[in-house]
């Protein structure tokens, strides 16, 4: 059968087309009984050939008597749209929720739970005859207050600060008596030296730059062109010291207080402040609670990472202050925490403190416990020591002077490092709690402990300063 015209069909595209648009209105209808949706997609029906296909039963074709367009086109039947499903159904209003609200309120008390209280004479006593081996467990913390003002509180004594030192200039006035004051230095280390050489007694000299070098340390006049033009960061200056150059045996903590300085100048650190890089803050509450709290200075430049393994720039005897003040140099990552370091690759830090734990310490041997753990799983801090004995990593060993006044290596204020230790061992204590006490052996080859003799740490120098300090943040003498 030939095409007639541009958009007319033959008599067997019409049946074809019937039957099409009579399926997909039986479709609709179906879908509206069932209450949902039915996408209906949109079917092209192209012409292919102008014969139609072929017949493959006997049936004999129909021919459809509908209405039609003005080409003769058979017109689809108009189907109507399925109705939408409620997406809002089960929502509840903000009303209905605060009538609900309402009606939990007022549940009469006598349909309440009663809460059981078990009976206890001592509970701390309790816990202490339980776990002889650590003490008790603290209880939760309260909600914190709310701070009703927030002041911070000035207790530098010296002008400088840790950052205001950028750039060297030589042409910049100073004091030649403060710049004589370093210079003396040099002339103790030359005196050191000819006595040496002629095989006289130096111990009195030894005294001397002792005395010295500890005062250095809060020289509040330091800048960088005086450091420069005292030379005492050249080889004439305290690196004759802690080299022992020029035939001059000098002491071991000579060599380390000399060592340290050096490292601290070198790096542009001139602030004689103890606390430097720590920023105090008294916190009033509404009931006129008085709370004083510390926290390192954002973008303090001084700050030493604590997360490696070792001692890196510490020196053996280093002092602090607060345990805030390690932290600020690398020694120990926790303000307040006695065990630092990091899943995967163990404890990097240890302090020895009080708090009821079975610790024994004989100096170059520790017997150290860890924390409580709970359900028969080991703490956090407890892993790590696990760790970094299965690592085969020493730990950087700092001492308190909240260690019981009888420990003769303890210090008399603040915190000291003394060393690396290795962890050789631990013994389970108790299984409900997880609590472990570990074996630690001073690694050979360092310097003794200075908690003794002219090597003491901390100095009179220190302690005076932290006297000054203490006044001015109220925590006595």
């Amino acid at each position: 059968m030939k095409r007639l015209a541009s958009g007319t069909c033959t008599e067997g595209n019409n049946v074809f087309a019937v039957k099409l648009r009579q399926a997909k209105k039986e479709a609709i209808q179906r879908a509206m009984e069932q209450n949902r949706t039915v996408k209906v997609e949109k079917t092209t029906v192209e012409s292919v050939s102008t014969q139609p296909p072929p017949s493959t039963t006997n049936e004999p074709q129909v021919k459809y008597e509908g209405p039609q367009d003005d080409h003769g086109i058979a017109e689809a039947p108009q189907m109507s749209q399925a109705p939408r499903s409620n997406v809002y159904a089960g929502l509840v209003s903000a009303k209905k929720k605060r009538k609900r609200a309402a009606s939990d309120l007022e549940t009469p008390a006598s349909k309440m739970p009663e809460k059981v209280t078990p009976f206890r004479t001592n509970p701390d006593q309790q816990a202490k005859e339980k776990r002889p081996f650590a003490p008790a467990k603290k209880p939760a913390k309260a909600q914190r207050p709310r701070y009703e003002s927030i002041v911070p509180i000035q207790a530098r004594t010296s002008e400088h600060s840790s950052d205001w030192y950028q750039q060297v200039d030589m042409k910049q006035r100073y004091s030649r008596g403060d710049l004589e004051n370093l210079k003396y230095l040099i002339s103790v280390i030359r005196e050191c030296e000819q006595k040496a050489n002629v095989g006289e007694d130096v111990e009195a000299s030894f005294a001397k730059l002792r005395q010295r070098i500890h005062q250095m340390e809060f020289y509040g006049f330091l800048s960088g062109i005086l450091v420069k033009k005292s030379r005492l960061l050249e080889e004439e200056g305290l690196p004759a010291i802690f080299q022992s150059a020029k035939g001059v045996d000098y002491p071991w903590d000579l060599q380390a207080d000399s060592l340290s300085l050096y490292r601290k100048w070198l790096v542009g650190v001139w602030d004689p402040f103890l606390l430097r890089g720590v920023e105090t803050k008294q916190k009033t509450t509404a009931s006129g609670k008085q709370l004083k709290t510390r926290n390192l200075e954002r973008g303090y430049v001084g700050r030493i990472s604590c997360n490696y393994v070792g001692e890196g720039n510490l020196q053996n005897g280093q002092w602090w202050p607060l345990q805030i003040c390690a932290m600020r140099d690398g020694a120990h990552g926790e303000i307040e925490a006695g065990i630092h370091g990091q899943a995967g690759k163990g404890a990097f830090s240890i302090v020895l403190s009080s708090g009821g734990y079975s610790d024994i310490d004989e100096g170059a041997t520790l017997k150290y416990c860890g924390t409580s753990g709970s359900e028969a799983k080991a703490s956090a801090g407890t892993s790590l020591l696990k760790e970094a004995l299965r690592l085969r990593n020493p730990v950087r060993v700092l001492r308190s002077s909240a260690l019981p006044a009888k420990n003769k290596y303890r210090p008399s204020k603040g915190l000291r490092y003394d060393g690396l230790y290795n962890i050789v061992g631990f013994e389970l204590l108790d299984e409900e709690t997880a609590m472990h006490q570990f074996s630690l052996q001073r690694v050979a080859g360092q310097q003794p402990i200075r908690y003794k003799d002219a090597a003491r740490r901390p100095t009179n120098v220190e302690l005076a300063e932290y006297s000054k300090i203490r006044g001015l943040l109220g925590l006595g003498n």
